[in-house]
């Protein structure tokens, strides 16, 4: 009988998994010493479970009778008394749960502080060739993003970040690596997992994790491999993904198709700049060609003729009107020197003088002294200083204006002469050879006007704006009028030595 009962304990204990999860109602519950000991019924199927102290304090609320909850525990069986038990080590409600619960009021406290904003979701740059993955080394989702990511681009470089993402330590170790690899130097960061039940994503939704993508300044994608019960960190990354191979695909271009692209783009370019080149190469020669440039040295050569010709006839004129002006003003100063006031008084005085010696020299008499009397008050000083003093000021004005007006007339002189110097330099043949032409000349120095003054193998100056250029003729194309009323121009002709 022992034996029936302990085989009975081992089929039972080794033909169930270590842990299961459970899920129904309770008909019973019973705490002692805070070990809960719980019945649950469904339908003619009753269960008795048990939950020790050790593992009891750490539920989120108590068990009461009716209610349903789902349990994590261990199948134990007692052969002495023929009878089982499941040993509950986690205990939560049914249907969404307290966790569940929780999670879903984390997710509106962390939207309303603007977490989840798309407004802070950053780009996802093509081809990111420095690449962050933190996920546990070695599982399934590892391996499934190296062989993908390797496949596509070899070269691409991934730095590794080890760290559990399961458990009691993961959400910690979770927020330190995505701390740890945004102070690197890379373009993205990928969180990677391969998927399992809402248990086990529960680190990827802890606030600290949260907290961290959200912060991180480098663009981080979400690759927990799942398509339910989305964990809130798929919510704060920048990018979410199904699987840690997706992902891959999605930031990786196929290395042999990106080649070939760049080639077809290459080949395109290249077609597309040869008919530019080509382009630009028969207009230049149709302009090189044109009369208009067998013209233009002949027509630069008068010009330079003209313009010299116009300046020395302008400056010609602006000194002769500069002499005429002068000599003007030197009469003006002539007569106004000539009427100096100073002068006047010296001519008084000395007529002064010469009548009072004649006075001098005669004999008195009483006619002319009483003349004498009736003059002197006429030629009294003060009357005499104010009269002259009245014509100094007069000729001081006098000489201001004729100034003035000497002095504007010069200066709107010069403002002509400027005027024409501007129109001079304006028509200067050297400044259209620094618009960029250039005029040649032979050997003896002058203008070549037409390909026939010049023969193969002589040698000719480039004048440019900026120095000049020597070259030698190597060949002569000639460009021939019409000979006749309606008769097409010819071909030109090119000579080669």
């Amino acid at each position: 009988m022992a034996g029936l009962s302990e085989q009975v304990r081992e089929i039972l204990q080794d033909g169930f998994p270590r842990s299961l999860w459970l899920e129904g109602e309770v008909s019973q519950a019973t705490e002692r010493n805070g070990h809960w000991y719980l019945t649950f019924r469904e339908e003619k199927s009753v269960l008795e479970a048990v939950a020790w102290a050790s593992d009891a304090r750490h539920f989120r609320f108590e068990p009461r009778q009716g209610d349903r909850v789902r349990t994590l525990g261990r199948l134990r069986a007692y052969a002495g008394r023929s009878r089982y038990q499941l040993q509950i080590r986690q205990l939560e409600r049914a249907g969404i749960g307290l966790l569940l619960q929780e999670l879903v009021e984390r997710e509106k406290r962390l939207e309303a502080e603007g977490l989840f904003d798309d407004a802070l979701k950053r780009r996802v740059p093509y081809l990111p060739l420095r690449i962050g993955l933190l996920t546990s080394v070695g599982s399934d989702a590892w391996a499934d993003f190296m062989k993908a990511a390797r496949t596509r681009f070899p070269g691409v470089l991934i730095r590794e970040h080890d760290t559990p993402v399961q458990g009691e330590r993961a959400p910690a170790a979770l927020a330190a690596g995505i701390h740890t690899l945004g102070r690197e130097r890379l373009d993205v960061i990928v969180v990677a997992r391969g998927g399992g039940s809402v248990e086990d994503l529960l680190p990827f939704s802890d606030e600290a994790v949260v907290r961290a993508a959200a912060a991180c300044p480098v663009p981080l994608v979400s690759a927990i491999g799942h398509e339910q019960d989305r964990p809130l960190l798929d919510r704060a990354a920048d990018r979410r993904v199904s699987t840690p191979s997706a992902a891959a695909r999605e930031l990786l271009p196929e290395r042999s198709e990106l080649l070939r692209e760049i080639a077809e783009h290459r080949r395109e370019s290249g077609f597309s700049a040869r008919q530019r080149i080509t382009a630009a190469r028969q207009r230049r020669n149709a302009f090189s060609t044109h009369r208009v440039m067998a013209a233009l040295p002949a027509w630069i050569l008068g010009e330079t003729r003209n313009r010299a010709l116009d300046r020395t006839g302008a400056q010609h004129c602006a000194h002769g009107a500069l002499r005429r002006r002068g000599e003007r003003l030197g009469r003006i100063l002539l007569r106004i020197e000539k009427n100096h006031p100073q002068r006047w008084l010296a001519d008084q005085r000395t007529q002064l003088g010469t009548i009072s010696g004649r006075l001098a020299g005669l004999s008195p008499c009483r006619g002319p002294e009483a003349r004498l009397a009736a003059l002197r008050p006429r030629i009294a000083a003060e009357p005499l200083r104010h009269s002259v003093g009245s014509l100094s000021a007069a000729v001081e004005a006098d000489r201001a204006g004729f100034r003035r007006a000497a002095a504007g007339r010069i200066e709107r002189c010069c403002s002509t002469v400027r005027a024409l110097r501007g129109q001079l330099d304006a028509l200067d043949p050297r400044a259209v050879l620094q618009r960029g032409y250039s005029l040649v000349l032979d050997s003896g120095g002058r203008a070549v006007l037409s390909p026939a003054q010049v023969s193969i193998g002589d040698r000719l100056r480039l004048l440019l704006g900026e120095g000049e250029l020597g070259a030698t003729v190597e060949s002569i194309r000639r460009e021939s009028t019409t000979d006749g009323a309606g008769a097409p121009p010819r071909e030109p002709e090119e000579e080669h030595p």
